[in-house]
């Protein structure tokens, strides 16, 4: 079979064995918002989180022929962020949102200095760059809340307008089934500050 012995790069994803249904009646729900409140391609944005490594622990280094234990400095060590993207059934590329581990600006980029040479470019573009006061890159409430007030909602907001619509006309955002999307306190949020988002859920296991 041409097979042999790899090591393993990623986690085998567990597909939901009625992924087919879930992902037809998600299909239906997009459907029947886009039917009913005629709502163009340019309000519906996907949006989904990737994690970002530009620097890995190495895993080998020189030893000895025949060392049974080898130390390799930085092994459990890595270098990463999480970035949010959203694109919109239009074709139109929102920009981007990036999360940091740390809880003070030098944890940023070019500790955050918008007038760096080479910041200034990707912040004028509207990227935002933002901490995760936390001790993780992992996106949470705020960085959420973040991306809807000052990425997401601006881009819709303008979309509808250029439709002829009303600037809060009702609009689709589909993102996967996390743990923060689909927790209480960003669920309530999103229905008390922006009632005209329908949130859709990319079922668990399918993105």
């Amino acid at each position: 079979l041409g097979w042999s012995v790899r090591r393993g790069t990623r986690a085998a994803q567990k597909v939901p064995d009625d992924f087919s249904q879930q992902c037809y009646e998600l299909c239906l729900r997009c459907a029947f918002l886009i039917d009913f409140h005629a709502i163009p391609a340019g309000c519906i944005v996907n949006s989904d989180q990737m994690q970002l490594a530009f620097q890995y622990g190495g895993d080998t280094t020189w030893e000895e022929c025949g060392a049974h234990q080898v130390s390799v400095l930085g092994k459990e060590e890595k270098r990463a962020c999480t970035v949010m993207t959203g694109l919109a059934m239009s074709g139109v590329l929102l920009p981007f949102q990036s999360v940091w581990q740390g809880y003070k600006p030098k944890s940023l980029p070019f500790s955050g200095r918008p007038n760096d040479p080479v910041l200034q470019p990707a912040l004028a573009a509207g990227h935002l760059f933002n901490l995760s006061k936390s001790r993780t890159y992992w996106s949470n409430l705020e960085t959420m809340q973040a991306y809807v007030d000052q990425l997401l909602v601006p881009y819709l907001r303008k979309t509808n307008l250029e439709q002829l619509r009303s600037s809060e006309a009702d609009c689709i955002w589909i993102i996967d089934a996390w743990k923060v999307h689909r927790g209480d306190p960003f669920w309530n949020w999103m229905a008390a500050t922006y009632p005209w988002i329908h949130i859709l859920f990319v079922p668990a296991g399918c993105t």
